[in-house]
């Protein structure tokens, strides 16, 4: 007895040595699982604090209440964490988890340590417990240049979970090797040892399931808890994956290029807008894993990317031209400002649209004030001929006043198609539209003009049915008829015809004149503000403005406008209308 007293004896101890350190190495399990976990789930939060500031600055208006806090709730139904931003002073501009209302009583922010992080290192995180949602929470925050902070906090349920199910294997093995020691030590010592060892090589794979082949009931919770356990890595790495794939359909659905780039140049991730937006040799159309140097044809933009002085502006104007036929704006970040060798992020935006804008919003301030200066100055000419002794001679005075007053009504008729072309532009909403009779209104605009007319001798010819309606607002009927009335007369021949007609077939309205016509080069500009460049158009005392208004008041309808010429013989301007807007009068 006393032999196998002792073999019980020393395999009993030697159980529970390894218990001791089954329970030893669980915990150091338990905490290296815990800091791998946190540090994936802190370096998540940072890509995505980075994507979130890099959107921010790219669009400003971002940063105010109200569009801070629905970019805070919107980003946090897509990503299921915890978005705050925070302002300068330490209030909160927005925050995915306090309402709106609540957002001015909160306290101040300023304090929370990773805000204090940040605001000193750019970066900031920090794990503690959040009083708003009641759970512990890890932050991770990041300063913008502005002083604002953008913050991601996430929960710890996914480590929790993980932490009782490590903890309840751990005990079932414990509590398996202990019954198992008091029952028989030389039956489990042969059939324990041996199915734990092969246990050890399965587990190396964790992608094939763990089954412990023993007679032991507890080997079977053992084999659940280990399935629990694998299907919960499973689900996280597929969790991830699906986190991955919906990030690069967000990136790849963006308008704007993006790159990223490692110290070497070397492009490790590009969304599509990339290839239509990048100038690119030989029509690239992969672009991962290759040099930037290689694939991009634009040279200052390689210039750019490859200069390494610290001083380097970080945005790029590249105007179009024969390398790009976009104007692009550039702009280029370190994901990581403490490493200047480590990865960039490059985004390039096409600013065509608005460039084209403030292009015109000039060639319209510079040609708006050339047609004020001319009638003021004459204006002013007059006026001081007669204070310098011009009103003594009746004849020279009634001239002079004629003159004053032709030039007073010109800027007056300049002043209200400027005014007239605004409330165009700046129109919001529907328009509130009736049924108007077209023909009246043809012959409406015809008065507006009769005097200049029967002056000239111009005779109207109106071949509109009198039954024939358009649904529109009657203050762009008035605009759009009235001027290609008043500009049929005004450039016509004395003696000369105009004509305006409606073609039931093609279901469009035509006015024609039998004037000097327009060059077939200067059509395509017609409609533009300020545009008389035919010399005939710009002898005349019109403002430039009539076809521009034209051109905005049928935007709204649907109406198609265009324009034909004959020099010496006229012009006719066709009015396609939509077949809705048609009606007849009962």
């Amino acid at each position: 007895m006393r032999p196998h007293s002792s073999l019980f004896t020393r395999f009993l101890f030697l159980l529970i040595g390894l218990g001791i350190g089954f329970l030893a190495l669980t915990w150091h399990l338990y905490h290296s699982t815990e800091n791998i976990f946190y540090g994936e789930l802190q370096s998540e939060l940072r890509g995505d604090v980075e994507w979130l500031s890099q959107l921010t600055i790219s669009d400003s208006s971002l940063l105010h209440f109200p569009r801070s806090d629905s970019l805070a709730k919107t980003v946090s139904q897509f990503k299921g964490y915890r978005i705050t931003i925070i302002g300068a002073d330490g209030k909160l501009l927005g925050d995915s988890h306090v309402p709106a209302e609540s957002l001015a009583f909160t306290e101040n922010h300023s304090t929370r340590p990773e805000i204090i992080a940040a605001r000193s290192g750019g970066f900031g995180t920090a794990r503690r417990f959040s009083r708003t949602v009641g759970v512990e929470m890890l932050y991770v925050a990041k300063a913008l240049p502005n002083g604002v902070v953008v913050r991601i906090a996430a929960g710890s349920a996914t480590l929790e979970h993980f932490r009782h199910a490590a903890l309840r294997t751990s005990l079932l093995a414990l509590l398996l090797f202990l019954l198992a020691a008091s029952a028989i030590a030389f039956w489990i010592s042969r059939n324990v040892s041996r199915p734990l060892l092969h246990l050890r090589d399965k587990a190396r794979d964790v992608s094939k399931p763990l089954r412990w082949d023993a007679p032991f009931r507890e080997a079977d919770i053992l084999n659940q808890a280990f399935l629990e356990y694998a299907q919960a890595v499973g689900t996280l790495s597929s969790g991830l994956q699906q986190e991955r794939d919906r990030l690069r359909a967000v990136l790849d659905r963006l308008e704007e290029a993006v790159l990223l780039l490692d110290g070497k140049g070397i492009i490790r991730a590009v969304n599509s807008s990339a290839l239509q937006l990048i100038p690119l040799k030989n029509n690239s159309t992969s672009l991962e894993g290759k040099s930037f140097s290689e694939v991009v044809a634009h040279e200052k933009l390689l210039q750019w990317i490859s200069d390494t002085n610290p001083k380097r502006l970080p945005v790029l104007q590249l105007d179009k031209g024969p390398e790009n036929p976009l104007d692009l704006l550039c702009h280029l970040r370190l994901l990581q400002p403490e490493n200047p060798n480590g990865e960039s992020l490059l985004t390039v935006m096409d600013v065509t649209r608005f460039r084209n804008l403030d292009r015109a919003k000039t060639d319209f301030v510079a040609n708006a004030s050339h047609e004020l200066k001319t009638p003021l100055s004459s204006i002013l000419g007059y006026t001081e001929a007669l204070f310098d002794g011009a009103m003594e001679n009746p004849k020279t005075l009634e001239h002079f006043l004629r003159k004053i007053h032709d030039n007073a009504l010109r800027l007056q008729n300049l002043i209200k198609d400027l005014l007239s072309l605004s409330q165009l532009e700046n129109q919001d909403g529907p328009a509130v539209t009736e049924t108007l009779p077209v023909n009246r209104f043809a012959v409406a605009a015809w008065n507006q003009h009769r005097v200049e007319a029967e002056k000239n001798g111009i005779r109207f010819e109106n071949r509109v049915p009198e039954n024939l309606t358009w649904n529109m607002e009657p203050r762009d009927m008035d605009l759009l008829l009235g001027n290609l009335i008043g500009n049929a007369i005004r450039y016509n021949k004395p003696g000369g015809k105009v004509q305006v007609e409606w073609d039931e077939e093609t279901r469009s309205l035509g006015v024609r004149d039998t004037g000097h016509g327009i060059m077939a080069e200067m059509l395509p500009h017609i409609f533009e503000r300020f545009y008389r460049g035919d010399p005939a158009r710009a002898r005349g005392d019109g403002t430039g403005l009539g076809l521009a208004i034209v051109k905005h008041a049928v935007q709204r309808y649907g109406i198609q406008i265009s324009a034909e010429s004959t020099v010496g013989e006229g012009s006719r301007f066709r009015l396609e209308i939509p077949e809705e807007r048609i009606g007849l009068l009962a």
